[in-house]
């Protein structure tokens, strides 16, 4: 598969989980990817593991929550690959897991700074170079817990909710621009940090890794749980020339776990 052959595309939040398998199959689907993490451990693996296939990519250590970073990231793009055809926003601070009225505030204010504002700034950093080139995608990582409700991620489910209605109105003001702007809202999958959790939950004395995942696979309607490469080649659709015609859009990319109407 070639979807984003000759195209360069920047993914934020590279770490451990959704992040790095996303730029990892950019660059297999033929993009050349800009990187971007507060920390360069995991995107200079990425990057090495990207080259050794042929591949071209660059790491760029920023803190989205700085308009100079954001800045920077989109500079140092231009000046490895001449341009920018994609941004994928997978970064995120999921703040903390407890009901609405006993959230830290404080911490719920960080979590907004760089799952929604964070996001805002790499969007604004980009669209000047976008519009410049006559267009481009955009990609806002959702989740389906903005809509469903799930016990105690009510302050994680407000800053996707935000993205999702940012989402719709960012493809309103920037389609005359031909920037297009859509929302892959992920369930389940079981990724490094998602198995992490379900293991601390074993070895606490809940019921068994394989257990839980056959319970959530038997509340979607596939009968399993997607995978992070499915749902990456979901996300990275929204940025190819196959949904050139799709904006304002929020997918449900969840194996059928949640059905909007």
């Amino acid at each position: 598969m070639d979807w984003l052959a000759g195209k360069v595309v920047i993914v934020t939040g590279i770490g451990p989980g959704f992040g790095r398998v996303l730029a990892e199959e950019a660059a297999r689907l033929g993009a050349r990817v800009v990187m971007v993490s507060r920390s360069r451990e995991i995107m200079d693996e990425v990057a090495a593991l990207i080259r050794a296939n042929g591949g071209e990519a660059i790491a760029v250590r920023a803190d989205i929550t700085l308009t100079e970073d954001c800045e920077r990231v989109v500079a140092d793009g231009l000046a490895a690959f001449g341009r920018i055809d994609g941004l994928v926003n997978s970064a995120y601070k999921p703040g903390d897991i407890k009901p609405v009225n006993e959230l830290d505030l404080d911490e719920l204010a960080a979590a907004f700074n760089v799952t929604v504002i964070g996001t805002l700034r790499m969007i604004r950093a980009v669209t000047p170079v976008m519009e410049a080139q006559g267009g481009g995608a955009i990609v806002n990582v959702g989740s389906q817990v903005a809509r469903k409700i799930v016990p105690n991620q009510g302050g994680y489910a407000a800053t996707k909710a935000a993205i999702s209605a940012l989402t719709r109105q960012l493809a309103s003001e920037l389609g005359p621009r031909n920037i297009r702007v859509n929302t892959p809202a992920f369930g389940w999958t079981i990724s490094p940090p998602a198995r992490a959790w379900l293991e601390q939950r074993e070895a606490e004395g809940g019921e068994t890794v394989e257990a839980a995942i056959a319970q959530i696979a038997s509340g979607i309607a596939l009968g399993r749980v997607p995978g992070e490469v499915e749902c990456a080649h979901a996300a990275l659709a929204m940025v190819s020339d196959i949904m050139r015609v799709v904006t304002g859009a929020t997918l449900d990319v969840n194996g059928g776990e949640y059905m909007a109407l």
